[in-house]
């Protein structure tokens, strides 16, 4: 993703991260309506590899 989301979004991100990993699901699936359009949206969590953590936090500095 090239632009940066906001704190609201990434908190929001985190919240479903958390609630979906205590359910042990590790993807969602639905659809929403926003601006008059359904959307489909889906999320899948993959865990990092830690050798690539580095790069994770540098892309947020």
């Amino acid at each position: 993703m090239s632009s940066r989301m906001s704190f609201e979004v990434c908190r929001a991100l985190t919240q479903l991260t958390r609630q979906l990993l205590g359910a042990g699901e590790r993807e969602a699936q639905t659809h929403v309506l926003a601006k008059g359009q359904v959307y489909r949206v889906v999320v899948s969590l993959e865990p990092v590899p830690t050798e690539q953590l580095p790069d994770v936090i540098n892309r947020y500095l």
